[in-house]
């Protein structure tokens, strides 16, 4: 089970945040919330570092090819919006 580093984030503010209001007898605590932190930043770094990144020529293929498809008599590149071939004038619906 993978825990969102958020919630790492979260959990960490608020044991830190508690720990810190209730005292000198929960330093330990404190500490922890801390290390939660840090752990949750880590993950925070790790997850956009090795996430998957679309350049621009990638966007724009696949927002082209979207909008575009091939007659299926004449193999030519055809608006999606169009109903004939503007190659050989079949109907493309």
């Amino acid at each position: 089970m993978k825990i969102p580093a958020l919630v790492w984030l979260m959990l960490g503010i608020l044991l830190t945040v508690v720990s810190y209001y209730l005292g000198d007898e929960f330093v330990l605590f404190f500490y922890a919330g801390l290390l939660i932190i840090a752990l949750g930043v880590f993950k925070l770094i790790l997850s956009y570092v090795f996430s998957p990144k679309e350049t621009i020529i990638e966007k724009k293929a696949v927002q082209q090819k979207d909008h575009y498809s091939k007659c299926r008599h004449c193999n030519n590149i055809t608006r999606k919006i169009d109903y004939y071939c503007s190659m050989c004038g079949k109907q493309l619906r």
